[in-house]
C-alpha cells in the first residue's frame, strides 16, 4: 500500500527547469565554492524541491548563475544525503521535522554561514526554507526567495498527465484517502503539507507539519512569527500555469474558498487576518514581494532568475 503512495508521488512531482542544464559535479560536493578568505558577498543557501536532488543539473546551474554574478560567493546546496539518489528519495519519504532539524545542524556546521546568508527554495524546498527561518537558531537569513512553494499547502494532487491513466488516478485517490493516517503523516513528505479547506478542522488536528509551522494548530509559537519577521525581504514566485502545486495561489499564501471555489488572496485569509505569522506587519513594512511567471511548475526563464539574483542576493 505504501509503495502505491510513493509511486503516486514520484511520478508527477519532479521540477522542470528552463534554466539550461550543466554537467554534473562531484556527487559528494555540497558547497559549490568556498573562498580561502572571508566571502566578499553574503552567502546563499539553496534547497531543492520534491523529486529533485542537490546535485541535479538545475541545481548546479542555479549555483553557476549566482557565482557568475558574484565571483567568490559561497553557494551551499542543502542535501539530506551525499548520495544524490538517496537525497532525492528523502525529498519524498521521511519526517519533515527530522529533516528540518538535520538541515539546521548542517547550516550550523558551515563556518561561512555563521554571519548570515540568503536563501532560495524551489517548490517544497521553499516551504522548508521558510520553516528553517522560523525554527532554526543557526539560520540568520536576510532575504528569502521561494519558487512555486506550497506555503498554504496543497488541497489536491497534481493531475495525471494522461486522463486515461486509471492507475495514476487510482494511486492519487489512495493517497488522498490515507493522508491523515499517523503513519503517512510521519513518512510521506508531501502528505505533511496537505491542507484541505473542505475539512479544515481535520487538517488543524491531524497535520503534523504544515498546521504547526503556519501557526494554525492550537498550540501557537510566537517565535515563528518573530523570526519570520526578521527577514528583510520575502519574495514569492507563483507559476501561472502550475498544475503541480494545487492551488497554485498557495505559492503566494492564497487559498481556495471551499464553498465558492474562488481564490482567496493572502490579505483575506484567516492566516493573515489572525496574524498567525505576522504577514500583515511584514506586508505593511514592504518586506513581502509577490511575482508571477506565466509558465508551468518550475519553468523559470533564466533572465528572470538572473534579475532576482541581481536584486536580492549577494549584497
Amino acid at each position: 500500500m505504501r509503495l502505491g503512495l510513493l509511486l503516486a508521488l514520484g511520478c508527477v512531482s519532479e521540477p522542470r527547469f528552463t534554466i539550461s542544464p550543466a554537467e554534473h559535479e562531484n556527487p559528494n560536493q555540497v558547497i559549490l565554492s568556498i573562498p580561502s578568505k572571508a566571502p566578499p558577498y553574503r552567502p546563499v543557501v539553496v534547497w531543492h524541491g520534491l523529486g529533485d536532488n542537490y546535485n541535479s543539473s538545475g541545481m548546479i546551474k542555479t549555483g553557476e548563475i549566482i557565482e557568475n554574478k558574484y565571483p567568490g560567493i559561497v553557494v551551499h546546496r542543502v542535501s539530506l544525503d551525499t548520495d544524490p539518489s538517496k537525497d532525492q528519495q528523502k525529498s519524498l519519504v521521511g519526517d519533515a521535522w527530522d529533516e528540518l532539524e538535520s538541515v539546521c545542524e548542517q547550516i550550523g556546521s558551515i563556518p561561512e554561514l555563521e554571519h548570515g546568508f540568503d536563501m532560495i527554495g524551489f517548490s517544497q524546498g521553499g516551504l522548508f526554507a521558510r520553516a528553517l527561518v522560523q525554527t532554526c537558531p543557526n539560520a540568520t537569513v536576510t532575504n528569502l526567495i521561494t519558487f512555486g512553494s506550497p506555503h498554504m499547502g496543497v488541497s489536491e494532487l497534481p493531475k495525471c498527465a494522461n486522463e486515461r491513466d486509471w492507475l495514476c488516478k487510482r494511486r492519487n485517490e489512495l493517497l488522498k484517502r490515507q493522508v491523515w493516517h499517523d503513519s503517512v503523516q510521519h513518512t510521506v513528505i508531501p502528505a505533511q503539507y496537505f491542507r484541505d479547506t473542505h475539512d479544515y478542522q481535520k487538517y488543524v488536528c491531524r497535520s503534523r507539519f504544515l498546521a504547526p509551522i503556519n501557526n494554525e494548530a492550537d498550540e501557537k509559537h510566537l517565535e515563528y512569527k518573530e523570526r519570520l519577521g526578521e527577514l528583510e525581504k520575502f519574495v514569492m514566485v507563483e507559476f501561472g500555469q502550475d498544475t503541480t502545486v494545487n492551488p497554485k495561489e498557495s505559492a503566494v499564501f492564497g487559498e481556495i474558498d471551499p464553498f465558492s471555489g474562488n481564490v482567496i488572496p493572502m490579505e483575506q485569509t484567516n492566516l493573515y487576518k489572525e496574524d498567525n505569522l505576522g504577514l500583515e506587519k511584514m506586508n505593511h513594512e514592504g518586506k513581502l514581494t509577490f511575482l508571477r511567471v506565466d509558465g508551468e511548475h518550475m519553468d523559470i526563464p533564466e533572465e528572470f532568475f538572473t534579475g532576482l539574483v541581481e536584486q536580492y542576493l549577494g549584497n
